[in-house]
């Protein structure tokens, strides 16, 4: 039976452009190559989840605008539940523009303002037309106004819940009751406390968090399981693109976490997906590397 995941968060239209290197200012130069798909921490999740086997819900803003029909439709053809918070207002998928230098496999990234639309909050229940409820939960930290008297009902009813802790986000703190798990980057930073993984992992399994981890690049990941230390070493590897491998990661780590619900096992496993994706361009280079085997 397919692992069922909602994920809560962002997504928007990502445009890739890679290149030799970031230009100059006030310059004119053409990409080596050019890319354009749904993008977001949770979309991103939601897609490796779904491509791994898994059954997908994204709890979402896409809302109109000239991106939103391509977003959606490609979300569609992917087979995810696409649950629109923004359905019925003037909000607009966002544009992302994201610049990748190719020699040294770093990425810029200029999103748009933010969007100002009120959206409306969802209803505390789990409706039957969006199917099978969740085992696993993945959250980025957007959105969380509308969606968290959900997030609590899931909680309540033994659902898993992973936050994707890319930066600390108003309300993150409100979250931590909620959560068995959080993967954050080492950009993570708790607000008034050291700026480090150590306190990350520690702030976390204060607040009751069963299992942390803090990732690091290509350094080893650091995590804390119930108490105890262990790291995951990543391997050298000629990076191409390491835009979107934290998200594949999360939504890796959801589809293993959902069959096995062993946070170690699960975790090592997403991290090699994840540095797979790495070795070509997009978010399922992991699939493309496989296929070499």
């Amino acid at each position: 039976m397919a692992v069922s995941a909602a994920f809560f968060g962002r997504t928007t239209l990502d445009v890739l452009y890679s290149l030799d290197e970031i230009p100059a200012e006030d310059t004119k130069v053409f990409a080596k190559a050019f890319r354009a798909a749904p993008g977001g921490p949770a979309c991103n999740a939601a897609i490796t989840h779904a491509l791994l086997g898994g059954k997908a819900t994204l709890f979402t803003a896409i809302g109109e605008g000239p991106w939103a029909s391509a977003v959606r439709d490609e979300l569609i053809r992917r087979n995810i539940a696409v649950i629109d918070l923004a359905a019925g207002t003037s909000y607009e998928t966002p544009l992302t523009t994201v610049l990748l230098n190719r020699i040294r496999a770093t990425r810029t990234i200029v999103n748009p303002p933010q969007a100002q639309v009120e959206l409306p909050s969802l209803d505390p229940s789990w409706k039957q037309e969006w199917g099978d409820p969740p085992r696993v939960i993945l959250l980025d930290g957007f959105h969380l106004k509308e969606t968290l008297p959900l997030l609590r009902t899931f909680r309540d009813a033994g659902a898993a819940i992973v936050l994707d802790g890319g930066s600390w986000k108003p309300g993150t703190g409100d979250l931590a009751p909620l959560m068995t798990v959080a993967i954050c980057s080492e950009r993570f930073a708790v607000p008034g406390a050291s700026a480090d993984p150590e306190s990350t992992l520690h702030w976390f399994a204060a607040q009751g968090v069963s299992h942390a981890a803090v990732t690091r690049g290509p350094r080893p990941i650091l995590a804390l399981d119930r108490g105890q230390c262990f790291e995951i070493e990543i391997p050298p590897i000629e990076a191409i693109d390491t835009s979107g491998a934290g998200d594949v990661l999360h939504g890796a780590f959801c589809y293993r976490y959902g069959k096995s619900g062993n946070f170690e096992q699960s975790l090592r496993t997403a991290a090699a997906i994840a540095t797979q994706s790495c070795q070509n361009l997009g978010i399922e280079g992991w699939k493309k590397e496989k296929e070499k085997e």
